[in-house]
């Protein structure tokens, strides 16, 4: 009787955990990129106009993704090992996912300082983005045309949107009103605003969201004639956060 041998059975090919990490790395990058453009909370941490460079790079990271996906069982070990290289490049990705999305506020602004922009040497680009109308003024375009125009805007009627800022330089009911404005990213950021005075000021919480109308009081001071504006609060009502927290100038 003839024995006809068994089939071999082909030996299990061993999984290269190097390229698992990396192409967990390219792919959780990509998905989380592409989460928060989702969800709206990009615009926490870049200027608009490059959100679609953004939303480019996460498709590129997912293809790159992808094609490294091959090589998980086909790359032999040796070729490639876990390095804390690996643990570097993930980093950003861990905090990403742990961090919550927030847009810089009050605790940001503590540490930066604020820029009232009541100054000379406004660049032309800056005074050329004031719109004819006053009315349309926000918080930044306030401070660029003090700077311009010093006392001419006293008792201007004034209606600005911002977030609560408690500074102990102020008296017991006053606060800032005060927006970061962002160039390119967070990273330079830079916090423009003005103070309110308003009878229940101090029991506003800090970090939230108002929107301020009333009168602009610019008093000047000092041989100088340096300049101190203030909002002469008629009504200051709570409102929501804007989707998009930040001016751009």
């Amino acid at each position: 009787m003839t024995t006809v041998p068994s089939p071999a059975i082909p030996a299990a090919r061993p999984i290269n955990y190097a390229v698992v990490a990396e192409v967990l790395i390219l792919g959780g990058t990509a998905t989380l990129f592409l989460m928060k453009w989702a969800r709206g909370n990009l615009d926490y941490y870049i200027h608009p106009r490059y959100t679609i460079l953004v939303v480019v790079g996460a498709i590129f990271l997912l293809m790159m993704a992808g094609v490294r996906l091959r090589g998980v069982f086909t790359e032999p070990r040796s070729s490639t090992r876990l390095t804390w290289m690996h643990l570097l490049l993930a980093m950003p990705l861990l905090f990403g996912v742990l961090v919550p999305s927030r847009p810089l506020g009050a605790d940001t602004l503590a540490g930066r300082g604020l820029d009232l922009t009541v100054r000379a040497g406004i660049s032309p680009q800056q005074a050329s983005s004031l719109p004819a109308n006053v009315n349309e003024w926000n918080l930044f375009h306030w401070n660029t045309g003090i700077s311009l125009m010093g006392t001419v805007l006293d008792g201007e009627a004034i209606d600005v949107e911002g977030f609560v800022y408690h500074d102990e330089t102020l008296g017991v009911d006053e606060f800032y009103v005060a927006r970061f404005m962002v160039t390119c990213c967070a990273a330079d950021g830079v916090a423009t605003g003005l103070p309110v005075r308003w009878a229940n000021g101090s029991s506003l919480p800090l970090d939230g969201w108002v929107r301020v109308q009333g009168t602009l009081v610019v008093e000047t001071a000092g041989d100088e004639g340096m300049l101190f504006p203030v909002i002469d609060a008629a009504q200051v009502e709570p409102i929501e956060q804007p989707r998009i927290p930040y001016l751009f100038p």
